[in-house]
């Protein structure tokens, strides 16, 4: 009998079966790896060639209310080995907020040839003209970063200032190659638009993130905006700015969502939405995680950048799944 029972107490609910095999498409074999305490990571297929979505998701022993807890304490847990700076904005946001966003030496070489349609750095053309107007170009390499580091913190308030007022209106408008005139918020419906199922058993989640900040916060939910640089193999370090809410849906109250929507980067994303929801299992807790994010230029090809970037993604995520299983323990 108490094989049985334990056999019992480590399978799936059915629910989450179904829609991991339904709509995620794991078989057996894999769903058997998931009980047996290792990550299980999913490319999953995307309609523009720009996208790339993943999923993940691996047990973990911590109970849901000792994870959450640990969640939210984010000024330790936004910090991850390939994370090198994080910073939380302040309400109302201050440039003491985004005090250590340096611009890194290479940026800064770049930037001095920068131009609308033709712009290593992610940026509006207003950007892009202020910043060649307004720099002392002759000035030692060490000034100039300071000089680009100091126009970087006040833009970044100016940014999440008006972001917390006018929400995916505000969002940048890249002009930094030739197609000009990209709205990040546009990708970001897009790939919202491309992952229905993650949100339609709580559409309060997803009505707040796609009309912030028309709507009210669902009761018992908290939000953050943050800044971070993260460093991964073979790319530019990249600095973005997400707004981050972690909600406990009352409707669902053995599971919680912690849903990241990037709103800024300098580098490669024109968006990213990251959704991990933590789902109360007999012991401890499922981790699923659903990645999605639309590049600027993801081309094949010979040198196959787009499966290089596929690759590194999903070794990412797999690691971080690992990381996730200690959190709350």
């Amino acid at each position: 009998m108490l094989p049985l029972l334990l056999l019992l107490q480590a399978a799936p609910p059915p629910r989450l079966t179904q829609f991991l095999q339904q709509r995620i498409g794991l078989d057996a074999a894999q769903l058997a790896t998931v009980e047996r305490g290792e990550p299980v990571v999913k490319v999953l297929e995307t309609r523009d060639r720009r996208d790339v979505a993943l999923f993940g998701i691996v047990t973990a022993p911590a109970l849901r209310e000792e994870y959450v807890r640990a969640l939210r304490n984010f000024a330790t847990s936004l910090r991850t080995p390939t994370r090198t700076r994080v910073g939380i904005f302040s309400e109302p946001a201050t440039e003491s907020d985004v005090a250590a966003v340096t611009i890194n030496s290479r940026d800064v070489a770049d930037m001095k040839n920068c131009k609308p349609g033709d712009c290593v750095v992610k940026l509006p053309a207003t950007d892009m003209r202020s910043i060649h107007d307004q720099m002392n170009w002759s000035a030692p390499p060490s000034d100039l970063q300071a000089q680009l580091s100091a126009y970087a913190h006040r833009r970044l308030v100016e940014y999440v200032t008006d972001y917390r007022r006018r929400g995916d209106s505000a969002m940048a408008i890249y002009d930094d190659r030739g197609n000009l005139n990209v709205h990040s918020s546009e990708a970001f419906a897009a790939q919202l638009a491309e992952s229905p199922y993650v949100y339609e058993l709580v559409p309060s989640l997803r009505n707040y993130l796609a009309t912030y900040p028309r709507g009210s916060l669902p009761a018992g939910a908290v939000e953050i905006l943050f800044w971070s640089e993260d460093v991964l193999p073979r790319l530019r370090p990249i600095l973005s700015v997400s707004h981050l809410v972690v909600y406990t849906p009352p409707e669902l109250p053995s599971v919680t969502l912690a849903a990241t929507k990037q709103i800024y980067a300098n580098h490669y994303f024109e968006t990213a939405v990251d959704l991990t929801c933590i789902i109360d299992r007999n012991p401890g807790i499922y981790l699923l995680v659903l990645r999605r994010y639309r590049f600027d230029n993801l081309p094949g090809g010979i040198l196959n950048i787009r499966g290089r970037a596929i690759g590194a993604l999903r070794d990412q995520l797999t690691l971080d799944l690992r990381r996730q299983q200690t959190t709350g323990k």
